[in-house]
């Protein structure tokens, strides 16, 4: 094996190791440093003189001393390591991530390590990792609050200068943020335009309650839930009589009003695992979950009759609108959507005194 210079022999005038862009560490086996390169300010902020006769491992990020002790050990024993990989604390409290090439000399017990400063790499890795990541979260969230939760994580966990730490950051670092920037505002407009698209599909834009769609769906997770169960759930068809009327008379602003008054009460009056919801015109529609028998179902029926008693205010007038209502209660009435909703809005009709063929 060739023999490293003399230690001594690194106090020439010209020191061809001070002009490695590397810094060049001679390590004690406990790990004190006896000679460190002038590269060292620039890997790890500290002038040699401010290195020198401290142990290399007061220098380590504390949550990699166990590793790079181990590494130290490593060396020793095996004779050499090759790009193995860690975090130092900078002078300037900033973190740097060092690759080290490192080899035992027995001759003299002595560790001699090249580190490379690595830092500005693995920062780039580590916006486009967090790049890729925002792209995924803006298709997989699966609403607004989620999706800010999710970038509000990846942005805290990447490993560059805060944004606004303009004089630690780098040129790359800022075109870094720039884009990472760009890429949260492009995923949350995304992910807005999603919620405002699937709001249009499912509902209904005047009282802002499920439409026909939304509904269709729920009572599919409803029929699938009390088969898998062995549970009942109601469907009560509602129509409002003299809905007609108050258009003809008062006009058809005035029954857009009356509408949403009446999404609004029929909301009001039933539990929060329920749902009303509108199929269009006068005609509503409650899935009411879990319902024992059909006794409970007329009970809804009874609290929603109840609701309607008061009047609705409606540009000054009070109107008194009652609803016909029909029943439907699974598996009693029909085993699928189309003939619970056929069964529950033949009811209504029966109710309203216009029995349909």
């Amino acid at each position: 094996m060739t023999k490293l210079p003399d230690i001594s022999m690194f106090n020439l005038p010209v020191d061809f190791l001070d002009l490695l862009l590397d810094a060049v560490c001679v390590v004690e086996p406990d790990g004190r440093l006896v000679f460190v390169s002038a590269a060292s300010e620039q890997v790890f902020g500290y002038r040699p003189d401010e290195m020198v006769g401290h142990l290399i491992f007061d220098f380590v990020h504390p949550d990699d001393l166990a590793y790079t002790r181990g590494t130290a050990e490593h060396v020793m024993n095996a004779g050499s390591i090759s790009q193995v990989e860690n975090r130092y604390i900078r002078k300037d409290g900033a973190i740097a991530h060092i690759m080290w090439t490192a080899r035992w000399l027995p001759g003299e017990k002595l560790r001699v390590g090249v580190a490379r400063d690595i830092t500005q790499r693995r920062r780039n890795e580590a916006a486009q990792v967090a790049l890729y990541a925002i792209s995924e979260a803006s298709h997989t969230a699966k609403d607004l609050k989620s999706l800010h939760a999710e970038l509000h994580g990846i942005v805290n966990t990447l490993d560059i200068p805060n944004y606004h730490d303009q004089v630690s950051q780098s040129d790359a670092d800022k075109a870094h943020w720039q884009l990472i920037a760009t890429q949260v505002s492009e995923a949350i407009s995304r992910r807005e335009m999603l919620d405002r698209l699937k709001y249009v599909a499912q509902y209904d834009p005047l009282t802002g309650l499920p439409n026909r769609e939304l509904l269709s769906d729920r009572i599919r997770t409803s029929l699938s839930r009390a088969r898998r169960q062995q549970t009942s759930f109601a469907l009560l068809f509602i129509d409002l009589n003299g809905f007609k009327r108050v258009n003809d008379s008062l006009g058809h602003a005035a029954g857009d009003q009356l509408l949403q008054r009446v999404a609004h009460r029929l909301s009001q009056s039933v539990r929060e695992s329920d749902t009303a919801a509108r199929l269009g015109g006068d005609e509503f529609v409650i899935l009411a979950e879990r319902i024992n028998e059909r006794r409970s179902a007329q009970d809804v029926a009874n609290k929603l009759h109840t609701a309607f008693r008061k009047p609705f205010l409606i540009d000054g007038a009070e109107l008194l609108i009652t609803p016909s209502i029909g029943v439907a209660v699974f598996p009693f009435d029909g085993e699928d959507e189309f003939t619970l909703l056929k069964h529950a809005d033949n009811a209504m009709y029966v109710a309203k005194g216009l029995r349909q063929e």
